[in-house]
């Protein structure tokens, strides 16, 4: 009889949470364990046990730098790397069938002959898409909370986070309200810089390449330095939504999408550098896996996906409002 059952047919309690059925006991201790301290059954320890063995997450938002943080993720990855690339591959795969339904939903559209229906259906398609490849990017997150907390990686965790829909596309619509806002107030400001400086009023159309190419080069040397100028504070004010996605992926219950927001502010606050850096590693690995003739890219997304919830764990470290122990 394994574990779960013994648990179940004792009608045991979790020793730690009394009101909850038992499904297992802990493989260091014996106490009886609920889903909650398994962590989903991805660990065998319970929460008291992985505390005194030093399988919480080690860093902290005071000490963590990207070498520390790199030891113990590429700990993690060598210990997990063959599970955690198949759940890659799985999320991968998930995203190629989530992408063919834009095409099916586009197909049936171009069938019957209507440009409006075809619109109609590429729109639900393509928030479809969007949908399920993000709630698999958050259940892809949770494996990698897992293994960092010293489970396992399961790959059944993949669609751990299927009920979080609604939060997540409310979420994620607010976060495209607030990087759509300043870049179409960026263009406002742009059209209104050439017609003020005239420099549009020497654009004529009908003129031959040359002279168009030569009345366009001031407008468009006057845009470049405009994006230069602002491409640092766009970047520095868009760093915290880095961390959107693991904030959703964490808590089984995620909060309001302007909560998820402000904590993700709050955890970025004084580390954007050390994000953005870990956001460059993590494309590097990547990269470098696809130059070792692709097979690598695989395994180097496990290592980068590692990289970011290792970021995100050591960045919230301090909060006051969170779980003694990782939620399952």
């Amino acid at each position: 009889m394994s574990d779960v059952d013994f648990g179940r047919a004792m009608g045991a309690s979790c020793a730690l949470h009394p009101g909850r059925e038992a499904t297992g006991t802990c493989a260091r201790c014996g106490n009886f364990t609920c889903d909650t301290c398994s962590q989903g059954g991805a660990s065998p320890r319970c929460p008291t046990c992985r505390e005194r063995s030093g399988a919480t997450f080690p860093l902290r938002r005071e000490d963590w730098t990207f070498s520390n943080l790199w030891d113990v993720c590429w700990a993690a990855f060598q210990r997990e790397w063959g599970m955690l690339s198949l759940a890659v591959l799985v999320y991968l795969g998930v995203s190629l069938g989530a992408q063919l339904l834009i095409n099916v939903a586009t197909g049936i559209g171009a069938a019957v002959d209507s440009v409006v229906l075809a619109g109609v259906l590429g729109v639900v398609g393509l928030v479809a898409q969007q949908l399920v490849q993000g709630l698999v990017q958050l259940g892809l997150l949770r494996v990698c909370f897992d293994v960092l907390h010293g489970g396992r990686a399961d790959v059944a965790r993949l669609f751990s986070q299927m009920h979080k829909a609604v939060p997540y596309t409310l979420t994620m619509l607010l976060v495209f309200v607030i990087v759509l806002v300043p870049l179409v107030l960026l263009g406002v400001l742009a059209i209104l810089t050439l017609v003020g400086t005239g420099l549009l009023s020497g654009v004529d159309l009908d003129s031959s390449t040359d002279q168009l190419s030569n009345a366009l080069a001031p407008m468009i040397g006057v845009m470049g330095l405009g994006v230069l100028v602002l491409v640092g504070p766009i970047t520095y004010l868009a760093l915290p939504l880095y961390l959107v996605q693991p904030e959703l992926a964490y808590d089984d219950a995620p909060p309001s999408p302007l909560e998820v927001l402000r904590r993700s502010w709050e955890a970025a606050r004084g580390h954007r550098l050390g994000i953005l850096g870990v956001g460059f590693a993590g494309g590097a690995v990547m990269l470098a896996g696809v130059f070792a003739c692709c097979v690598g890219f695989i395994p180097g997304m496990a290592l980068a996906q590692l990289l970011i919830a290792g970021m995100f764990l050591a960045l919230r470290s301090p909060r006051d409002d969170a779980a003694e122990s990782f939620p399952g």
